[in-house]
């Protein structure tokens, strides 16, 4: 499927800001930043990709029928800088159409998608794009990535378990033997995808729901390979409300969303390359799911829901009952609860995984202070921007001088 006639499926239910955007001339990367009530969100993820060292870019907001008053925002983000361009739904249509509109419209080389309430550091996109550039067969690059909270503090590292501790290129062979041991390297916030690849797999699968991301990197991964480039690149920010965690704290779409990219693994080149791999997703899937249980409820976690998600047993639901009635699901009780997970789901290699653990914790410590800096510089330079949106006057663009963030005048 060309540019042309993935454009012409997808746009049928969208405005876009410019009729003409489609004979623009090629750039190198394009960001596209999917939107739905994040207007106090987004000039952060908007500012954070304008401070980048990526060079010629575009950014694409693509907003699915917000209801949060986010039109003077949306109209404050493309007056401030001539790389911003919004398309705007009719209705809200769901994360995968946004997805899918923004890959419609890209004229990048690369493409690469930014949640709305997520950012990006410096360093992400050049070096993702030069990996690329040097390794022609990858269908993508990425990295990892610090998870922060509402209140900005860092609570960890992702992926848990990184495939290398250098910049490294894996194909499907290499994929298809490494991936007994450890998986979730490729984070979503971090990953850039060549373009024609993206389109030519039809982009993302609407029936795949809050997996329709993570399912189409790996078919290409399992398909072309892909590069891993160490260090931490981009924050994902974590919270109940946001789609990924709501979908996986709601146990009946967590299994429903989950059963369905089990199947398409499984009659896909990844069912062909790794006949046991699709089952074994789930369960790191489902170890995932009754993880975030714990973690968001915390002492008020439900033995019942968590063996659900889990897809547990009756020992598993006797054990996790016992751990909650005689010691609770304070921090003791939830170690334990998770150590009888770990043990009954194998969702990884055990030695991977405390020297992984061991490892990202080194990570965090060494970077901790940059990346709260850095999502620090992108709150002022958001209140920046939407201050000068209230006065309606906007006197600045935002860009990059010299690889470096900079602020000037248009």
């Amino acid at each position: 499927m060309d540019r042309g006639q993935f454009r012409s499926l997808m746009m049928s239910d969208f405005i876009t800001a410019d009729p003409n955007q489609s004979s623009r001339p090629e750039k190198r990367l394009t960001v596209v930043i999917p939107h739905f009530n994040q207007k106090d969100f987004l000039p952060r993820a908007v500012a954070s990709a304008l401070h980048g060292e990526a060079g010629e870019i575009e950014i694409i907001i693509v907003d699915d029928g917000s209801t949060d008053g986010s039109g003077p925002t949306l109209a404050a983000l493309e007056a401030v800088n001539p790389l911003v361009t919004v398309i705007r739904s009719k209705t809200n249509q769901g994360a995968p159409a946004a997805l899918n509109l923004g890959l419609a419209a890209a004229r990048g080389r690369y493409v690469t998608f930014l949640g709305a309430d997520d950012l990006v550091l410096p360093n992400l996109y050049a070096p993702l794009s030069r990996a690329l550039d040097g390794r022609p067969t990858a269908a993508l690059g990425c990295s990892q990535l610090a998870i922060f909270g509402s209140d900005g503090s860092i609570r960890g590292v992702r992926p848990i378990t990184p495939p290398s501790f250098r910049t490294e290129y894996f194909d499907p062979k290499a994929i298809c033997r490494l991936i007994e041991k450890t998986d979730h390297w490729i984070a979503s916030t971090t990953a850039v995808f060549r373009t024609n690849l993206l389109r030519a797999a039809g982009g993302f699968d609407p029936t795949l729901g809050v997996f329709c991301d993570i399912i189409v990197a790996r078919l290409l991964a399992f398909q072309y390979g892909f590069v891993y480039v160490p260090g931490i690149r981009a924050a994902f920010r974590v919270a109940a409300g946001t789609l990924s965690g709501s979908t996986l704290l709601d146990q009946n779409e967590n299994i429903r969303q989950l059963a369905v990219a089990c199947e398409r693994l499984s009659t896909s080149i990844v069912g062909q390359l790794a006949p046991d791999y699709p089952d074994l997703f789930a369960r790191r899937m489902r170890f995932s799911a009754a993880r975030l249980q714990l973690v968001w409820h915390g002492r008020n976690a439900d033995p019942n829901v968590i063996v659900k998600v889990a897809g547990g047993t009756d020992t598993d639901m006797k054990t996790l009952t016992k751990i909650r009635k005689s010691i609770g699901f304070g921090i003791m009780g939830r170690v334990l609860a998770l150590s009888w997970l770990t043990f009954r789901l194998r969702p990884f290699s055990p030695l991977y995984l405390i020297v992984h653990l061991l490892q990202n914790r080194y990570t965090l410590i060494r970077n901790r202070r940059r990346v709260t800096d850095w999502i620090r510089r992108m709150d002022d330079a958001r209140r920046e921007m939407m201050t000068a949106a209230d006065t309606n006057d906007i006197p600045m663009a935002v860009g990059t001088r010299n690889g470096r963030a900079g602020l000037r005048k248009p």
